[in-house]
């Protein structure tokens, strides 16, 4: 039996390993996350963050984990029911393996490591079979028993023969383990790898990295050092994109300026603290103005820094506060900063929802972010409503508009070239045949 790539991904979300993290990453996986939660609830299945209280022994029981011998006893006979039903040809839906995997949901430690012994142990189940299941159960240990869990990897490794599978399980007990003893988890990194190559590479690195971020960024920094990442770039944005809330991004951002101190070029100094702050503000998700705002006057950030944490905002993470957005913007942003900035948002937000982009534009009060977001939006909105765009280019300043106009020109719908060209002819814009 092969899973489906949506209970593939159904199995990663279940043992936790969206922890893992790689450059420009973890945004999207949270997303994703959310999402795959969601499909979980359609096949019946609920499931428990890995960062809240675990379930009692009786909650367990009650939500149908029961003792690992009674899970035995139905998973193995359902399991070899279903290779039969997939070898005469019967298509095995996205349904009936999460209902199989169901019964996994909820068992402790010890109950996923008596179930793991009882499937290796029976011989009526494929290898590939015994190998998904493996690999399951040691996907849902890792969350409880990190340790346990790459032990577990070690002793199956004639079933989890596929390298790639292999490695996603032992990056997510790592990053996992290393939240609660980075050090440990290092050790056994480098303990493994003559046995396991690809844990010399810098994703385990940055998984390892990652998981000490989450309590102490400046570990995570004295680890990186030791470890020697080649991509030291990749693994500082992991550790930045841990800093998922106010306290945390405080944390973040004073263990980078300590680290900071260490570089010999103050260029590179800046850079990093420039390019760190970006990403923390492309790293916002479900976050507040007002939460944001507070955290900006205590970080205490200068007119530069504050420029280029306003460069990572994306219409992405500001939604329906983008309009509040620019106007912070207008009034915290240097002068020369503030046309940039706002051009990346607006551009974005009129793409997604130039209706809710049109009406702020109405409303907004007249300075350098609004003439910003008026040439962007007009431009913008061309490909969809070229008279409002030109409207709005007309209430620019009479210097300001021609460069607007060719924009707007450029962006014409081409199912209307004839009033393209009209349009053109009007505003003294030279058309060059294509």
């Amino acid at each position: 039996m092969k899973f489906s790539l949506a209970t593939s991904l159904l199995i990663l979300v279940l043992g936790g390993a969206m922890g893992l993290m790689q450059r420009s990453r973890l945004t999207g996986l949270r997303q994703d996350q959310a999402e795959l939660v969601t499909r979980a609830g359609t096949l019946g299945i609920t499931v428990q963050p890995s960062d809240e209280t675990p379930l009692t022994k009786r909650q367990r029981e009650e939500a149908g984990g029961g003792r690992a011998g009674e899970i035995l006893s139905r998973l193995v006979p359902e399991a070899k029911e279903m290779e039969q039903r997939e070898k005469s040809g019967e298509e095995i839906s996205d349904t009936d393996t999460a209902q199989l995997l169901k019964q996994l949901v909820g068992l402790d430690a010890g109950q996923l490591k008596q179930v793991i012994a009882g499937v290796h142990d029976d011989p009526g189940l494929s290898d590939e079979m015994r190998g998904n299941l493996t690999g399951v159960m040691v996907m849902l240990l890792a969350e409880q028993n990190p340790a346990a869990a790459l032990a577990l990897v070690s002793d199956s490794k004639d079933l989890l023969a596929d390298e790639s599978t292999r490695k996603q399980m032992m990056l997510s007990a790592l990053t996992r383990w290393s939240k609660q003893d980075p050090q440990a988890a290092l050790s056994w990194m480098r303990g493994h790898t003559e046995s396991y190559p690809e844990l010399a590479e810098d994703e385990t690195k940055q998984s390892i990295i990652s998981g000490a971020a989450e309590t102490d960024p400046k570990l995570a920094i004295k680890l990186m050092v030791e470890m020697k990442p080649d991509d030291v770039s990749s693994a500082i944005s992991t550790l930045v994109e841990t800093g998922t809330t106010p306290e945390k991004r405080s944390a973040v951002l004073a263990a980078l300026r300590e680290y900071a101190t260490t570089l010999p070029d103050e260029t590179e100094r800046e850079d990093l603290i420039a390019t760190s702050l970006e990403d923390m503000a492309r790293s916002l998700s479900n976050e507040k103005l007002a939460s944001v705002k507070t955290w900006l006057d205590a970080a205490n950030l200068n007119p530069a820094e504050t420029s280029q944490f306003a460069a990572g905002l994306s219409y992405f993470n500001t939604k329906e506060e983008t309009g509040q957005w620019i106007d912070w913007m207008a009034g915290n942003l240097p002068a020369e900063d503030i046309a940039e900035n706002v051009d990346n948002l607006v551009g974005q937000w009129t793409q997604q929802d130039y209706l809710a982009a049109g009406r702020w534009l109405s409303n907004a009060a007249e300075g350098p972010a609004k003439a910003a977001a008026v040439k962007t939006y007009a431009a913008t909105v061309a490909e969809y409503e070229p008279q409002t765009a030109v409207q709005w280019a007309l209430t620019l300043p009479a210097d300001e508009r021609q460069e607007t106009f060719e924009a707007i020109y450029e962006n014409w719908p081409k199912r209307d070239s004839a009033a393209a060209e009209a349009f053109a002819k009007a505003h003294g814009i030279e058309v060059t045949p294509e």
